[in-house]
């Protein structure tokens, strides 16, 4: 467990969990590594230093750059796009804006975003993509169809 307030190693401690040193986190073998909080921390340095099978985040603008979709695939890391996984938020807005939206309209929005994923994953193989162009090529067709 990691995170740039210190303070938060009392709960690692509590939780039993180990503690790495923020700078250290993605050269922490395991099978994702999960950005939260920062964006940009996806460089080509980072990615070559990756010890993980996916990337999977909460942090917004996870990429540094472009190129970083590419040097993620070609490692055979496995990267979720955070504007796809983050899709909740906007779900939220989206249903709650509508006259008589309920709870289980909303659930079953948000419980799509798996598919979504599995989608952009999919069409990313299929293709030979990356996955950022696999979901900005969803997202651009959801736009054009007015959804």
């Amino acid at each position: 467990m990691t995170d740039v307030a210190e303070h938060k190693r009392a709960l690692a401690d509590e939780l039993g969990a180990a503690w790495v040193d923020p700078a250290e986190a993605h050269r922490v073998e395991a099978d994702v590594f999960v950005p939260c909080g920062l964006g940009g921390v996806l460089t080509p340095a980072v990615v070559d230093e990756l010890q993980v099978r996916a990337v999977v985040g909460a942090a917004n603008n996870q990429l540094a750059s472009r190129e970083v979709a590419g040097l993620l695939r070609d490692r055979g890391i496995v990267w979720a796009p955070d504007f796809v996984v983050n899709a909740g938020g906007v779900i939220y807005l989206d249903v709650a804006g509508q006259p008589g939206a309920d709870q289980a309209a909303l659930d079953a929005r948000i419980a799509g975003i798996g598919d979504v994923v599995a989608a952009v994953l999919q069409d990313a193989v299929t293709t030979g993509s990356t996955t950022l162009d696999a979901a900005e090529r969803l997202a651009r067709a959801r736009l054009d169809a007015g959804r």
